[in-house]
């Protein structure tokens, strides 16, 4: 398909990839009302139709372009993506900023309603670790970078990538950096610590090293019980 631009600045900011009305029934997923492709092979995307849009074109945001690496007038492969069974994200831990680069203004976010906000907003969007998106909250446009994306159930990689769908029960774990300004609330300190970045537990970062594998899942699931909710601490 032929890459340009979302027909809207409004529609930038709903991480939805846009195809005309008559190709969107190629990235039906059988039995929902979801659409849904892989696009390049860089991140599963939710597609809807628009009337600006011309047959064989899929427009994408200035943030997807550039994570699929892809310019306007650029050739993409798009193919139909059927989730696999146990594909629920339990966690998602997403890195926030602002945009703009360089904002000097300083925000709080409170971690509850932003939860609330992102579950509504991407609900049944899939996300792949690495990935990044736009999104307005209280009148300010961020952008997320998913650094952990944790599945309900069986393994944590499809095809050797992390990556899941937002469901109702997901749980969101927001971080970031001390020097852009953004200011996390109402989430527990020790949960946006970096303790928890990454695929491993890190407790040379509390200054303890050494340790056997069996002792570090213990004192891993020790923080988990006093952070998270029963359904998320378990896959952790």
């Amino acid at each position: 398909m032929k890459v340009t631009t979302t027909p809207a600045n409004e529609l930038a900011l709903t991480n939805l990839a846009y195809c005309s009305i008559s190709d969107l029934s190629q990235f039906s997923v059988p039995g929902t009302d979801l659409f849904l492709a892989n696009v390049s092979d860089f991140f599963i995307l939710s597609f809807s139709g628009h009337e600006r849009i011309q047959d064989g074109t899929i427009a994408l945001n200035a943030v997807q372009r550039r994570h699929a690496r892809v310019s306007i007038d650029d050739m993409v492969t798009v193919t139909r993506f059927v989730p696999p069974e146990n594909f629920d994200l339990t966690l998602l831990a997403l890195e926030l900023e602002f945009v703009r680069k360089g904002t000097t203004k300083n925000e709080e976010v409170d971690a509850l309603l932003l939860s609330t906000q992102l579950k509504k907003k991407f609900i049944n969007q899939v996300l792949t670790v690495g990935q990044k998106a736009t999104f307005e909250y209280h009148g300010t446009n961020y952008i997320f970078t998913v650094n952990r994306a944790v599945v309900t159930e069986g393994q944590d990689r499809f095809d050797g990538i992390e990556r899941g769908m937002i469901c109702k029960d997901t749980y969101f774990l927001f971080e970031t950096s001390n020097a852009n300004g953004i200011k996390i609330i109402n989430q527990r300190e020790a949960a946006t610590s970096k303790i928890f970045k990454g695929k491993e537990f890190n407790l040379e970062s509390l200054g303890i090293g050494g340790l056997k594998k069996e002792f570090v899942d213990i004192f891993r699931r020790a923080f988990a019980s006093r952070i998270f909710p029963p359904h998320v601490r378990n896959k952790l």
